[in-house]
């Protein structure tokens, strides 16, 4: 009798166990996708020079946080700086010589203008001796030599308009600061200025430095890695799940994670970005080939992208490669499996270290002009109306 009541007891006891897990998942179980298989993953800066040069100081250690723009290596400036004041005095040179192309257009004026006289003064003398030649007033001598004189003050008016217009021609439309010659010395200036900048190497964003190569007194070119940021507040979750557990997932679904850095205290939540394009073997630096010999059928995984709630992350960071348990609510079947085009789309990240490098040259040239700049630059109208009169 006692051994029967043990029997019912546990009986019981099994059943309202199993009737327990049936309810849990029932109203749960179900709607829950669980994985072990997930990771971290983030974005890794691989920092490269934009000049060759030489490391003249290293300014950071593995593991110490950076901020964005904060400078983590330099290189010799000597090579830049003679370019860059070589650019400098080459623009101020250019501009002079674009002004004495300026006032090299007046100068050719007034010679038409005084050619204008000289033609109009034989033209008259040619005229007042050929009425006088036939009473013999004049001598023929003195006709011939009139008109020579006549003929050639109208090539040497002709030669004059034609000076004139080429030393137009050769500022036409333009100031000293617009003209060709000017903008292509600046732009020497500029990106000689630019690449002085370059030698101060900054960060293009904020993190933890990590594989730290660089050294000082080394020969570095754009193509040399002299470290990595890793940004902790720009990472996500990859998680694989099995393709017979795909079916039910979709984008936007809520998920609940732990991470096995802070243990089951901690929960990060977040939402399904993605599902990745192929499985993970397809991504493999060797990819699976069936085709050939035995063939043994392997459940395939499928990279999931989960985001991670900001503020979580930030009281309770965690590192690139860290495994997490992975749950996703599967409740709602309503969302998408494929993305939808974006259009117009802002960037995801940037940097505006990059576009500082450039701040401070405009200023630069513009003190060149100030300090070079003798005439004023420009083409009067009425100089354009002389220069046009015999076109």
């Amino acid at each position: 009798m006692q051994n029967k009541k043990k029997i019912i007891l546990f009986s019981a006891v099994v059943v309202l166990i199993g009737l327990g897990i049936f309810i849990w998942w029932l109203f749960w179980g179900r709607f829950e996708d669980f994985t072990r298989d997930a990771y971290v993953h983030g974005n890794q800066v691989r920092l490269t020079p934009q000049i060759s040069g030489y490391v003249s100081a290293v300014y950071c250690k593995e593991t110490q946080y950076v901020e964005q723009g904060q400078i983590l290596v330099t290189l010799d400036e000597t090579d830049n700086k003679i370019a860059f004041n070589k650019a400098v005095s080459d623009l101020a040179l250019t501009i002079r010589e674009v002004t004495e192309l300026f006032e090299n257009v007046y100068r050719n004026a007034a010679i038409v203008k005084e050619r204008e006289a000289e033609f109009m003064r034989a033209e008259v003398d040619f005229i007042d001796r050929e009425a006088l030649v036939p009473s013999g007033a004049v001598s023929k001598e003195d006709y011939i030599h009139s008109k020579t004189t006549l003929e050639g003050a109208a090539a040497a008016l002709e030669a004059a308009f034609f000076n004139l217009r080429k030393a137009v021609s050769l500022v036409e439309n333009t100031t000293v600061q617009t003209h060709p010659k000017v903008l292509a010395a600046a732009d020497v200036v500029k990106r000689s200025y630019v690449n002085l900048q370059r030698c101060i190497i900054k960060a293009p964003a904020s993190g933890i430095i990590a594989q730290r190569g660089v050294q000082v007194g080394e020969a570095i070119s754009p193509s040399s890695q002299l470290l990595a940021i890793v940004p902790l507040d720009e990472i996500w979750v990859d998680a694989n799940y099995k393709e017979i557990h795909m079916d039910k997932i979709r984008i936007g679904q809520q998920v609940s994670m732990t991470s096995d850095f802070y243990g089951s205290s901690v929960v990060y939540n977040g939402t399904v970005l993605g599902i990745a394009g192929g499985t993970g073997a397809v991504f493999s630096p060797i990819p699976p080939q069936n085709a050939t010999g035995n063939w043994i059928k392997i459940v395939q995984r499928v990279p999931v992208r989960v985001s991670l709630d900001s503020a979580v992350l930030k009281k309770y960071p965690l590192r690139l490669g860290l495994s997490m348990n992975v749950t996703i609510n599967v409740k709602d079947v309503d969302g998408l499996k494929l993305p939808t085009p974006i259009k117009d789309q802002a960037p995801l990240w940037e940097t505006n270290v990059f576009k500082e490098q450039e701040k401070g040259s405009q200023r630069i040239i513009d003190e060149i002009f100030r300090q070079n700049r003798t005439f004023a630059g420009m083409i009067s109208e009425e100089v354009r109306v002389l220069a046009r009169e015999r076109k």
